[in-house]
């Protein structure tokens, strides 16, 4: 190698090892920088927990209009918004027999066409008029009550009243606009009625509640017997102002609220029919505890596991809530803990309650493969029953609280929450201080509550459970926890009927 080469390579050398010596003192600094960063919360850490902030929820007041037309505002002034809900209190609960869906379909052709300000309006009209608003119109129906709900700025208040009025007192219910939503929810319906979680849940609540008007369900039957008359004497029976209330949340006071109620309702007139009373029957069931319906070619089985619960106004519903929140309440909840999580057997179960004022039901639910529907049913039965012999561990209880208690805080965080809940107090003709009442109320339940509520309510006799699914697939599997069912293939399945079996 000559002097020139030999340079060269020594020069590199030299750079090679210079470069490496600088790498590993960065590489040095960088794990002690990195270690520094590790130990900043917010950065490699999670953030530390703020301060606590304490949930507020506003007041409730009201007033009455001389015709009877209630009136309810909670002030929230942080931003010039405004929810506004327009409540009348008859709802599903008062469908003739045969003739499930009409509450929802003569309050959602309200919103379809009406006489607004003396100007007819049809269904497109309505819509941009809303846009206009810088919201929407909508409509929701459940077994108390209908609604019209919008949310709009301050000064856009009035005039969203305006359509809201005119839409509840003078629709026109016009004979094209129901044809074509008992279309669209007919064909909703077809979807429902080949999924195989979705029909579980009808049928289930079918099979729970049997001939009273809690299990009815909205079928293809009932809703081709609905017809424009029928709308019109329903939407008749409604519109009573004994039966109506104004809900106004966020940026408005009292004395606006009665202003504008009076501006726009209060030339209705009341009149002298008795008032409409809904049906209110207790659940019978009249089928046997296990119901299995052959769903040929669904590619998985759906699962409900229901238990009784107590009526709303109980003494015991917040316990319920929270007994609830234990078993099926959320990702950790121990439903998804032994189905999902431990076994794989599912992407999430959990539970859900449906108060009425006869009564209750808890339904625990998941969907699952066809081979594995019998083992998800006796976990889940397992798990029911396991809560009323046990105590629920401490962080476990406090966990499934503070969600029940966030939920509820998201939910009157915003003008259209807090209308929500206001609403739901008036359908259960609950004092409106319940708002103020429920999460102290949820913070007091203790462990001895909830397993000895368990113990009392979810006894292995009191639940019924129905699958849907290939039962073909399934059947085997299910031989251990269905004894002496009632077997039925889907096409042979009436919701409308109290024993879920169609009439030869």
């Amino acid at each position: 190698m000559n002097r020139a080469a030999s340079t060269t390579t020594m020069m590199r050398s030299l750079f090679t090892r210079r470069r490496a010596s600088l790498a590993a003192a960065s590489l040095t600094a960088l794990l002690a920088g990195g270690a520094a960063l590790a130990a900043t919360p917010g950065v490699d850490e999670p953030p530390l927990p703020g301060t606590p902030r304490a949930l507020e929820v506003p007041s409730f007041q009201e007033a009455r209009l001389p015709n009877g037309v209630r009136v309810i505002v909670a002030e929230r002034h942080a931003l010039p918004l405004v929810s506004v809900a327009l409540y009348l209190h008859l709802g599903a609960a008062a469908d003739p027999s045969g003739r499930a869906g009409l509450a929802a379909l003569t309050n959602d052709l309200r919103t379809k066409g009406a006489v607004v300000d003396g100007q007819r309006l049809d269904a497109t009209q309505i819509a941009r008029q809303a846009e206009a608003l810088g919201s929407s119109l909508d409509s929701a129906t459940d077994w108390r009550g209908s609604a019209l709900t919008m949310t709009v700025a301050k000064p856009k208040l009035d005039a969203a009243t305006a359509l809201m009025a005119g839409s509840l007192l003078h629709p026109t219910l016009a004979a094209g606009e129901l044809d074509r939503l008992k279309q669209q929810t007919s064909d909703s319906l077809k979807l429902s009625l080949s999924d195989p979680m979705a029909l579980a849940g009808l049928t289930a609540r079918r099979a729970w509640w049997g001939g009273s008007v809690y299990g009815g369900a909205v079928t293809p039957a009932s809703l081709a017997r609905i017809g424009r008359t029928d709308v019109q004497a329903f939407a008749r029976q409604q519109l009573r102002p004994e039966l109506a209330t104004l809900v106004i949340t966020g940026d408005v006071t009292l004395a606006q609220a009665k202003a504008l109620a009076q501006r726009h309702l209060g030339s209705w007139k009341p009149n002298r029919m008795a008032l409409p009373q809904p049906r209110n029957e207790a659940a019978a069931p009249q089928t046997p505890t296990t119901v299995l319906i052959n769903l040929p070619g669904a590619g998985q089985s759906g699962v409900v596991v229901m238990a009784p619960a107590v009526p709303y106004d109980s003494p015991d519903r917040r316990v319920a809530q929270v007994a609830g929140a234990v078993l099926g309440g959320g990702y950790s909840a121990r439903l998804n803990q032994e189905v999902r999580i431990k076994r794989g057997l599912s992407y999430g179960a959990g539970a859900g309650l449906d108060f009425q004022p006869v009564g209750g039901v808890l339904s625990a639910r998941t969907q699952t493969n066809n081979t594995t529907a019998g083992q998800v049913v006796q976990l889940m039965r397992d798990e029911i029953v396991r809560m009323g012999q046990e105590l629920p561990a401490d962080e476990e209880l406090e966990a499934r609280k503070a969600a029940l208690v966030g939920g509820y805080g998201r939910q009157v965080e915003t003008t259209g929450g807090l209308a929500a809940v206001a609403l739901d107090l008036i359908g259960r003709d609950r004092p409106l201080s319940d708002a103020q009442t429920h999460v102290p109320e949820i913070q007091a339940v203790t462990a001895v509550q909830v397993r000895d509520y368990a113990a009392k309510q979810w006894s292995l006799m009191a639940l019924r459970t129905v699958v849907v699914g290939d039962m073909a697939k399934a059947a085997e599997g299910l031989k251990p926890v269905a004894d002496k069912p009632l077997t039925l293939d889907a096409k042979d399945l009436d919701l409308e009927s109290a024993t879920l079996v169609k009439a030869r």
